[in-house]
Order: C-alpha cells, then structure tokens, then sequence
C-alpha cells in the first residue's frame, strides 16, 4: 500500500474550507470531500431536521465511520487532503459538552495526521444555511474546541490566514 502524507483542513463553520479544497488542482493531490453535509441531508430525508442536535452522538458515529474510510482510502496520489478529519468529531462532542466513546478516542490516538491548517473563525465570510445552522459565536467556540483537540492528540496545528482563496492556496503550499 502506497503511503500518503494526510493534510487535515479543519476550523468552525464557515471559515473557508471547502472554497479552498474545491480550488485545490493538482495530479498530486487528492482531495476528500466533507461529509458532514450528506450526512445531514440524509437525515434530513428522513424527517429529522438537526440531527446533531438531536442526536449528537448517532450524528458523530456516522460522521467518524466515514472519516475514519476515508483515512484508509488508498489513492495513488501522493498527498491526501481531508476537509476535516476524524478528531473533528471529537472536537464537536467536547464542545457541547458531551461523552466520546473510548473506541473513538483510541481511533484518534492511532491515527494522526501529518499536517494540520486551522482555519480561524471570519466574521467576513460567515454564512448560515439549512445545515449549517451555527451562529458565529458557536463557530468561534468550536474553533478553539478543534485547536485544543488536534493539539491534545500530540498534532501541530497551523493556522492558516484570513486572506483569498489565492494567498490561502499559496499559504498552504509553502508550508508542505
């Protein structure tokens, strides 16, 4: 199996994430998508409206099963870039204050990734829509929640500045 190095682009709602992945081309590079959204839409067609807030731990469950796939998928390009990563589940659940399981604890003790870019809550570009539901005070708490536990798992995080999708890209590339 081909190793790759693991890029995690993480940060609150809103800050910029995926704009950047979707503007990130290069054969390289292989990009994974942020599952967050389907999950919600999924549980959206089934009538439940918030389900993280509803259900915050079946909502985590589903998120890490798919972001823990992801970690294992074997793509041939050389870098993998993951729009959050699995101790963004955690993350979550510490900030509202909520019990993780010890198995997905132990999962992010086992799998790390190499390089960490933080992208800082921006007021500027904030926007709510139907799953993205957080003011951004919540953003800014879940921003420090994600800072803290990349941190507690022993992974550098760099914080990647408010600035255009360009300079942004032109950031992240210097820094790899």
């Amino acid at each position: 199996m081909l190793e790759h190095k693991r890029i995690v682009l993480t940060g609150g709602p809103s800050s910029g994430k995926t704009t950047l992945l979707n503007h990130i081309q290069h054969p390289d590079i292989y990009c994974f998508a942020e599952v967050s959204r389907d999950v919600i839409s999924d549980a959206q067609g089934k009538g439940v409206e918030q389900p993280f807030l509803d259900n915050p731990l079946a909502f985590s469950e589903a998120l890490f099963e798919r972001r823990i796939n992801d970690y294992f998928e074997d793509k041939k390009n050389i870098n993998h870039v993951y729009d959050r990563g699995i101790h963004d589940v955690v993350a979550y659940l510490n900030a509202i204050g909520d019990d993780v399981p010890c198995s997905m604890l132990e999962d992010c003790s086992n799998y790390v990734y190499d390089t960490i870019f933080v992208f800082p809550p921006w007021e500027a570009i904030y926007t709510q829509d139907s799953e993205r539901i957080e003011v951004f005070e919540q953003a800014e708490h879940f921003h420090k929640a994600l800072v803290d536990t990349y941190t507690n798992f022993g992974m550098q995080c760099i914080e990647v500045p408010k600035a255009s999708i360009e300079e942004r890209l032109r950031f992240i590339s210097e820094q790899l």
